[in-house]
């Protein structure tokens, strides 16, 4: 699966983002391919309930939890399998011993399955860690080694493109810097960043294209963010059902649940 992937931190939590081309050799298979699988989620953290006989636990507000999406390069088929144990395994100890999951967890489990497993995956695990207070980015290679990033993290075939871009941009490890200063400061910032990068990577990678999706994650949970080329060429954001349904004319529109149409689908 040639691709393009990129998480970087900012104060208040990391935005992540990658292209939506699948490929096969020379060949595109999927214009339109979700390389970003949310493994922790919030809204639906919310439906994993207890049994217990105070009724009080139910109207009691919801506490902290993390978010955590793990962006996929290497094998299609390998990432997804990889991405549906994890994510079946966080929501097993949810449910039997009530603990939830953090983003650490998860690179930990990954690294467990990418050592013990032969697959051909190379990914980046992001996301807010409601324990450490902020965002965390760890990448993961084919062998299961984990290593931290302090400000950025790029993956997949399109990345070797744009190394150079983003050390001048945002550079990271320079001596005498301390973690704090190697972040963004602004949500907006980091938006601007990770379009740019993976923009300049669709343009030079015969496997990275289609358009860029994104996500910021902070302690609220995640918020889609699309990026488009249109004919003038002007790039526009977008995180609305409508205008994101415009980037995929040849795809139908999903059906309402209120629609005349929907008592038709079981």
């Amino acid at each position: 699966m040639g691709t393009t992937i990129l998480a970087v931190r900012y104060k208040g939590g990391v935005v992540v983002g990658a292209d939506t081309r699948t490929s096969v050799s020379g060949y595109v298979s999927n214009r339109y391919a979700a390389k970003l699988t949310f493994v922790l989620d919030r809204e639906v953290d919310e439906f994993v309930t207890y049994e217990s006989n105070d009724a009080s636990l139910f109207n009691a507000p919801s506490v902290d939890a993390s978010t955590c999406v793990i962006c996929r390069s290497g094998s299609a088929a390998d990432t997804q399998h990889l991405a549906s144990v994890v994510r079946t395994e966080l929501v097993s100890r949810q449910l039997l011993y009530r603990i939830r999951g953090t983003v650490t967890h998860v690179a930990s489990l990954l690294r467990n399955l990418l050592s013990n497993e032969s697959l051909s995956a190379s990914l980046i695990c992001a996301g807010y860690d409601c324990e450490l207070g902020r965002g965390v980015i760890y990448t993961i290679t084919p062998g299961g080694t984990v290593f931290e990033e302090k400000a950025w993290a790029a993956g997949g075939s399109g990345s070797t493109y744009i190394l150079g871009h983003l050390d001048s941009c945002h550079p990271k490890d320079e001596i005498g810097m301390n973690s704090d200063d190697q972040i963004l400061n602004s949500e907006e910032e980091a938006l601007d960043f990770v379009s740019k990068a993976l923009s300049l990577a669709m343009e030079r990678d015969g496997s990275s294209g289609g358009f860029i999706r994104m996500y910021v994650i902070n302690k609220e949970g995640k918020r889609f963010v699309s990026k488009f080329v249109d004919k003038g060429n002007e790039r526009k954001n977008s995180d609305d059902e409508n205008t994101s349904q415009s980037l995929l004319p040849h795809f139908a529109p999903a059906v309402k649940r209120n629609s005349p149409s929907a008592k038709f689908i079981h």
